[in-house]
């Protein structure tokens, strides 16, 4: 049975000409495929959504997170990032169970659901919990082992055995929706034999490499001091950068170091709240990487240094920063923020072909917002539609999430998810934690 989304008001299409297009439907085939958009009628046996009053948009892409880190929502906040690492963070997660990770990032999903984001970008620890909740929530997941390299060889070869074991997981589980990449944590946690094995494997097993770069002042002024050379530098001396790095945040970059980026490849999941709240001392140089032709996209970070994973928030301090920042409105546009969250963040995490826009022949990831609502009220036409996405909107505006042409969410209410059960493991998982 395929999916018929009737009448919709708007359809934001984030196609090559960024059409918007006026009381438009959808038709999706069984296997989860856009066959066709405009004025169109679905087949006789197709499941039908009234879309009247609504907009669709492409499911939103949160290039970064820390799913399970919705057990540390709220915990250690107001701390500058490595007193909140080392004294709040870390100790907590040595406690951390499978199970604990496994209701984390339930709860999770269950709020990227809610909020419209349909494909993410994780690195966490216990991860195959971590793909057993996406499974389960029916989202579109990159995951990937958080890999921090302690001072044994032996300890070492450990973090590669678990990331490797990861990678046999994921493939074993056959799901068309989630797949690895590599998560060397950072060059500051990672010697350069464990990034450049990251690296070399990654090219042999053709996925991504999901790292953090640059993300603070002080962790740049650190790492100078250590190893005499600035993070980038570094990275591009030892051979590291190419066009499998993911590089999170990005935010201590000169103009030559993103030159690099454009050069190599480099694609970059911008996290504007996260690096706002822990108070990196800057913000990350977004024109500058448009202009030399860096694949960015858009990431909430972790819900413990966030604290949420609605990309209709990212999206709107990603503009206010950079328009704030840069003493130009027009530093940020709606549109061009709106791209970073959909058909951008495809690029970022090279799945364009298949999703970021709503166009024939891809996959049908799509998200249904309530225009009823009186933050979203009135629409003066489909220039307005945009800014109302990006200015107007939180996610909890929006009805249905749709991933694969199957429906996750409608009216609001969870298809394949249980609150309760997952209200209950949380509590229970964060009882244990803190005890």
């Amino acid at each position: 049975m395929g999916l018929f989304l009737k009448g919709c008001d708007w359809v934001v299409t984030q196609n090559p000409d960024r059409d918007v297009l006026r009381n438009s439907s959808v038709s999706i085939d069984d296997s989860g495929i856009i066959r066709d958009m405009g004025i169109t009628q679905g087949s006789r046996n197709d499941e039908v959504i009234d879309c009247r009053g609504k907009v669709l948009i492409p499911g939103l892409i949160n290039t970064h997170t820390h799913l399970s880190m919705t057990l540390f929502r709220g915990y250690a906040d107001d701390l500058e990032l490595q007193q909140w690492l080392e004294k709040r963070i870390w100790p907590l997660e040595k406690r951390l169970t499978g199970e604990m990770c496994y209701y984390g990032a339930l709860l999770g999903t269950m709020e990227m659901t809610r909020t419209g984001t349909t494909c993410f970008v994780d690195m966490y620890f216990h991860m195959e919990d971590v793909a057993r909740a996406t499974e389960e929530a029916g989202l579109r997941g990159i995951l990937s082992y958080g890999m921090i390299d302690p001072s044994t060889q032996e300890g070492k070869e450990r973090e590669r055995k678990n990331s490797l074991k990861l990678l046999q997981q994921v493939r074993a589980m056959k799901s068309p929706r989630i797949s690895f990449a590599f998560g060397p944590h950072s060059p500051y946690t990672c010697s350069e034999e464990t990034l450049l094995w990251c690296r070399k494997e990654a090219e042999k097993e053709n996925v991504l490499v999901n790292i953090h770069i640059a993300e603070t002042r002080g962790e740049q002024a650190r790492f100078e001091r250590d190893k005499k050379s600035r993070e980038v530098d570094y990275l591009d001396k030892i051979g590291f950068l190419n066009d499998r790095v993911l590089a999170a945040h990005s935010v201590w970059l000169t103009k030559s170091e993103v030159q690099l980026y454009g050069k190599r490849g480099v694609r970059v999941a911008h996290c504007p709240v996260s690096n706002m709240k822990l108070a990196g001392g800057s913000v990350a140089p977004l024109p500058e990487m448009w202009e030399a032709g860096v694949r960015v996209g858009l990431g909430t970070d972790g819900p413990a240094s966030n604290n949420s994973l609605d990309m209709f928030d990212t999206m709107k301090f990603c503009a206010l920063a950079h328009k704030a920042h840069r003493w130009d409105p027009s530093a940020a546009s709606a549109q061009r923020v709106l791209d970073m969250a959909t058909i951008d963040g495809a690029r970022a995490i090279g799945k364009e072909k298949e999703i970021g826009s709503i166009e024939k022949d891809k996959r049908a990831d799509l998200v249904l917002v309530d225009l009823k609502e009186p933050n979203f009220m009135p629409i003066h036409g489909k220039e307005t539609v945009i800014s109302d996405l990006v200015y107007s909107a939180s996610g909890y505006n929006v009805d249905t999430t749709i991933v694969d042409g199957k429906v996750l969410m409608k009216d609001r209410k969870y298809l394949r998810l249980d609150p309760a059960k997952i209200e209950e493991g949380v509590n229970a998982s964060v009882r244990r934690l803190m005890h």
